[in-house]
């Protein structure tokens, strides 16, 4: 487990983890793993909490034994993200998880997605405040490790919903929650609209001495910044903003120390970031499977390039690392073009 820093000078405070900067990585589901949280710390992220897991698969003897469930030996600190609905399975899972070495536990009542709620975890939760801050108390009592809670603002816009929200958020402040990260939407809008950050400030404004920490919507370095100075929060967690864009860790880095925001990365530049990337995926995993992987990173990368179709298109087809490294090379040549003759071997 990573050591304390001192609290004292931190911009953003997680219970006794101290970072140097008020932003950090979310989990994100089928994405955040260790080459993606390699990538993110190279860039500046100060924190990062990797795919959420499923709380029974946690406490299966086999899963952490694996050294794709565990935290990287120099990756410190680093949090785990659990997604359940029993308190006594959850704190298991918690945990075993400390045990492994993970720095934080996260506790997941925002997930929208609908195989999630039909098992009532996630943002089912949110409806159910007896049993989230049940689950609270668990964990709070399994781990010495900060524990934060994700929530979405409820589960619809329904007065109900809303009421159930706010029961959540001072009940689990009450319990000694060491932070709350919450999504400026309902479980219902999914990802859709605009995130609502008033709703968020009015929690920070009701519990002054909470750690508040905003998502959603985080894209634009200067936009977020300023947004979290506006509202007041403490912080705010960097999700679909860093898929493919491991430099916004860098820019948002410069913005909060008054510093100019580089240059974008040039195409030169962006391929070595990308066969960096596949070169880590493929570290872990066998080459026809990490390839199928990496192919959801590909194509938010490729949303730099200006031939942006065409260099998808190049890209999925290829099936061996050798073709996609050439696809690569050929596509995001030195001198930011390509000829005909290398987009056809590409």
């Amino acid at each position: 487990m990573a050591a304390c820093s001192d609290t004292r000078s931190a911009a953003l405070k997680l219970g006794n983890l101290a970072l140097d900067m008020p932003f950090f990585q979310a989990s994100l589901s089928g994405y955040s793993d260790l080459a993606m949280r390699t990538l993110a710390r190279r860039f500046g992220c100060p924190f990062a909490l990797a795919d959420v897991m499923l709380d029974k698969s946690v406490i299966h003897p086999e899963v952490l034994s694996k050294a794709c469930f565990r935290p990287g030996a120099d990756e410190h600190p680093v949090g785990a993200q659990i997604l359940g609905k029993t308190p006594a399975t959850m704190a298991r899972a918690a945990h075993d998880l400390a045990a492994a070495g993970y720095d934080v536990i996260d506790l997941n009542f925002a997930c929208p997605a609908p195989k999630v709620l039909r098992r009532g975890r996630g943002g089912a939760l949110l409806d159910d405040p007896d049993t989230a801050i049940d689950i609270l108390k668990a964990v709070r009592d399994a781990v010495t490790c900060p524990v934060l809670m994700k929530l979405r603002i409820g589960t619809s816009h329904s007065a109900r919903s809303l009421d159930n929200f706010w029961q959540i958020v001072t009940r689990s402040i009450e319990q000694g929650v060491d932070a709350l990260v919450i999504h400026g939407r309902t479980v219902s809008e999914m990802y859709h609209g605009k995130a609502n950050w008033d709703i968020l400030a009015a929690v920070k404004s009701r519990f002054p001495a909470a750690t508040i920490i905003g998502s959603g919507d985080i894209f634009d370095p200067r936009a977020s910044v300023e947004l979290m100075k506006k509202t007041g929060l403490d912080g705010f967690v960097v999700a679909r903003g860093a898929m493919g864009n491991p430099w916004i860790f860098r820019d948002l880095r410069a913005v909060w120390q008054g510093r100019p925001v580089p240059p974008p990365p040039d195409l030169a530049e962006q391929r070595l970031v990308i066969l960096d990337h596949l070169d880590r995926v493929l570290q872990g995993y066998p080459e026809q499977w990490g390839i199928n992987y990496f192919r959801k990173f590909i194509v938010h990368y490729a949303r730099r390039h200006p031939k942006r179709k065409q260099v998808l298109v190049a890209l999925l087809k290829v099936r061996t690392r050798p073709a996609l490294q050439a696809a690569v090379n050929a596509w995001y040549s030195a001198d930011s073009a390509c000829s005909d003759s290398e987009r056809r071997k590409a």
